[in-house]
């Protein structure tokens, strides 16, 4: 059974990570803020793509959001700690992805895009990394499946026979709700509480499978609410809605 994992911090956004691949006039550390509106885009359309953060100290998860790796092709995404592999996932989309670790110090935090050789340049919008909660059994029966869904809505026009004569597309947020009613009192006065104040300055990642770093989404908007169990005070009610963003 998977758990689901919830980012409660991020400790890179004032850091400036070193770049492999530099492209003139790019920034970056664009790369650690949540604002997907600044971006990164690579120099050249080398596989390699690596974004180096140097030493990051007592982290647990480390979130990607808003890259352009598979857009033509397969593309592989690692996690190294300097020379160690930590953690690596090959995407057929462009999928925000979460890694999970024990808490660890990193010598070098590095995230290497691999993408086919000659394709086109790419783009990152968001790396974070920071402390996360897991919640033991992941969500309840019902709960959307959200990085499998689309971001867009279709209107499609129809000629006087009402056949389709043009169709027309745009973005919209997906909307999550997750439900907990069974949490202990103790969780939501403490690490609930951390997750919380977490969503009231930056957005937060939500992996929804253990073993699928790339059923990952990125959050904001949230609304909490805490209700009383129906049967003991040692329970609380959560419900946590949001708007998400998954890349696809």
């Amino acid at each position: 059974m998977s758990n689901l994992s919830i980012s409660t911090s991020n400790v890179l956004t004032l850091l400036t990570p070193s770049i492999t691949d530099t492209a003139p006039g790019e920034t970056a550390s664009n790369i650690s803020s949540p604002d997907h509106s600044l971006t990164y885009t690579s120099g050249s359309s080398a596989n390699d793509f690596t974004i180096d953060y140097g030493a990051v100290n007592s982290i647990s998860y480390v979130g990607i959001s808003g890259h352009t790796a598979a857009t033509t092709s397969a593309a592989t995404v690692q996690l190294f700690d300097g020379a160690v592999l930590i953690d690596s996932v090959v995407i057929t989309r462009n999928h925000n992805i979460m890694f999970t670790f024990d808490e660890r110090n990193f010598t070098a935090l590095k995230v290497v895009f691999i993408t086919a050789p000659n394709t086109a340049v790419m783009t990152v919008s968001f790396i974070a990394a920071g402390d996360y909660i897991s919640i033991v059994g992941g969500e309840q029966a019902g709960y959307k499946r959200n990085w499998l869904n689309r971001m867009s809505v279709q209107r499609t026009s129809g000629n006087l026979q009402s056949a389709p004569v043009a169709i027309t597309r745009r973005s919209k947020p997906l909307k999550g709700n997750l439900t907990l009613p069974n949490e202990l009192a103790s969780f939501t006065v403490d690490a609930w509480q951390d997750l919380l104040d977490f969503t009231e300055v930056q957005p937060f990642f939500v992996r929804e499978e253990d073993d699928k770093p790339e059923s990952t989404y990125l959050c904001y908007n949230a609304i909490s609410s805490i209700a009383s169990h129906g049967q003991t005070r040692t329970l609380n009610a959560v419900s946590l809605k949001f708007d998400l963003f998954n890349g696809v």
